[in-house]
């Protein structure tokens, strides 16, 4: 009886192992695209944008004697970041919504080995020529602080640029993914920079009647001894509103998927570097 009762045992056992083995698994959850997505783009980290922009000025600084003019051109990077690792993305049907931190402002590059000038001279001029262009030259890094900043708040197309190049990136991953897609949006807050908050200008000694020049267009002037900003309106990049046409493996069509930037103004305080800081 002992015998029979463990051989029972046995075949019970053996046929819950069995059942263990090989009874059908339940199938596994798909994977959702958009997490895919989600995670690709966070992968990213940052996206960088960058303004190339030429500054050039003639000035009159007054010294002992005859007053020289000093004629001052030096080019500058001004540096735009995205961060990636909080982006939110939302699929409603074959739409899909991208929402974004704030772009920041890095430090601008000034390359003040590239400087030219060109100064007058005279015998009646009783200053040295090299100290009065390298204090023209200190004055580079605070410039293109304030334009990196003045950029960031007047020139939409630097958010569209961003917007573009995230829209592109999201195409071609839903597109490798075989998600249909017709319309991407991408919401990114606009920068609102607190009153006060601007780097300052550093004083310009400009020559009489003329204007601080940036790309062509005038940023500052003096009066009264005084180193007064002028507005101005950024042109449109050549980057802003072309998006790619992509046609090989990843694009949903043969045109990217459309889609509108919405720059919905919130509050974001940009950190400023003390004015003294230079290249």
């Amino acid at each position: 009886m002992k015998y029979v009762v463990i051989a029972l045992l046995a075949l019970i056992l053996g046929g819950l192992i069995g059942r263990a083995i090989w009874a059908e698994k339940p199938a596994p959850q798909p994977v959702d695209p958009v997490q895919v997505i989600i995670t690709q783009v966070r992968t990213h980290a940052v996206i960088e944008h960058e303004r190339q922009i030429a500054i050039w000025y003639r000035a009159c600084p007054q010294v002992v004697g005859k007053t020289p003019q000093i004629f001052i051109a030096w080019p500058a990077k001004l540096v735009y970041q995205l961060e990636l690792g909080d982006v939110q993305i939302k699929r409603d049907g074959t739409v899909i919504t991208v929402s974004t931190s704030a772009i920041h402002p890095s430090d601008p590059s000034v390359p003040t080995d590239f400087m030219d000038y060109l100064s007058t001279t005279s015998i009646f001029t009783f200053a040295n020529e090299q100290e009065l262009v390298n204090h023209e030259i200190g004055k580079a890094s605070p410039i293109a602080r304030y334009l990196t900043t003045y950029y960031l708040a007047r020139d939409p197309s630097v958010a569209d640029d961003f917007a573009d190049e995230l829209r592109s990136l999201v195409d071609h991953l839903s597109g490798a993914l075989g998600v249909p897609v017709t319309r991407i949006d991408v919401n990114i807050p606009k920068v609102v920079i607190p009153e006060g908050s601007w780097p300052k200008l550093p004083k310009l000694e400009l020559c009489e009647g003329t204007y601080a020049a940036v790309n062509g267009l005038p940023f500052a002037k003096t009066m009264a001894n005084t180193t007064v900003p002028v507005g101005f309106r950024p042109p449109k990049s050549r980057h802003s509103g072309s998006l790619p046409n992509m046609t090989g493996p990843g694009s949903n069509t043969g045109d990217t998927a459309k889609g509108t930037a919405t720059i919905v103004p919130v509050p974001v305080p940009v950190p400023v570097p003390p004015r003294g800081q230079g290249r």
